[in-house]
């Protein structure tokens, strides 16, 4: 039996892949510090599809959609492709179920003296285990929800078409954020169709030292992220809208934790584009952790 702390997008599909190799699995719901995949965009350059198309024909309709979006506001628009977070979170529950996945609300406090433990409850990481690399930091990440169904042409932009940064500026703080000595925060501009919802833009801060800390005040995250959106999207200045942000985990160099990290303790976190990078990582380190019981058997 292998204990995966965390059932976010990252434990979900490492379950997934486990259970499937007919490894015994007790997920902890409780293990993660919040909700980050239900922020996300969920979208995917061409190429990293293969691996969602792989996990549906084994585990049935997980949420993958093509999508049509457009880098910027001159760029032509390209094909891509989308898995809408709550139709994945769903369909992820029902399949863990079927695959007698234990799964459980509790949540660690300290890691058992004994037996296989996987961390994949991203920003919780480091309160369980305090030696993690010094790579792995917390940056809180903020989205404007809309109830539109997913339409977006009230604010000039086509309907179902994804409006897409030219660059992602967290990224760039990402990688600076070792050398910070103040928070600093940034806003991607975006407006993403996910199912019966629009998102749009996201906001991200990182503090010194990489922590968490405490959470930013909500009001005035809001404020800046609806201030820049609306240099672009006028309405979005006080359209109605839910503000929602949650702590989430990232490398520094860019380069996540997948792989075992000290005796009995494996890692599965800081994912800088987790839909994308995800699904392979979850296969390949469940696969590591397969031949490692069969050699201890």
């Amino acid at each position: 039996m292998i204990t995966v702390v965390g059932a976010g997008l990252a434990g979900s599909l490492l379950s997934l892949e486990l259970a499937a190799r007919g490894i015994g699995v007790r997920l902890l719901d409780g293990g993660s510090a919040s909700d980050a995949t239900g922020l996300s965009y969920g979208l995917l350059p061409r190429g990293a599809a293969e691996p969602w198309r792989r996990l549906q024909r084994r585990h049935g309709d997980l949420g993958l959609r093509m999508r049509w979006l457009r880098w910027g506001e001159r760029s032509l628009p390209v094909p891509a492709w989308q898995v809408e977070p709550r139709r994945l979170q769903a369909a992820l529950g029902t399949r863990l179920e079927r695959l007698s996945v234990e799964r459980s609300p509790e949540r660690l406090q300290q890691l058992p003296a004994e037996g296989t433990v996987v961390l994949a409850c991203g920003a919780g990481c480091r309160a369980l285990a305090p030696g993690l690399t010094e790579r792995l930091g917390v940056s809180w990440a903020g989205i404007l929800e809309l109830d539109t169904g997913g339409d977006c042409s009230w604010l000039g932009w086509p309907r179902g078409l994804a409006r897409m940064p030219e660059r992602f500026a967290r990224l760039d703080l990402e990688r600076r954020a070792r050398e910070l000595n103040q928070e600093e925060w940034v806003v991607d501009p975006a407006l993403v169709p996910c199912g019966d919802r629009l998102v749009a833009g996201q906001i991200s801060l990182i503090r010194p030292g990489m922590k968490a800390g405490e959470a930013p005040d909500p009001t005035a995250m809001e404020q800046r992220l609806r201030q820049v959106l609306a240099t672009r999207w006028p309405p979005l200045t006080e359209a109605p809208g839910r503000f929602r942000q949650a702590p989430v985990s990232f490398c520094s160099d860019g380069v996540p934790l997948a792989g075992q990290v000290a005796p009995g303790l494996w890692a599965l976190a800081g994912f800088s584009a987790a839909f994308s990078q995800l699904p392979a990582a979850a296969a390949s380190l469940a696969e590591e952790l397969a031949s490692t019981i069969a050699g201890t058997c």
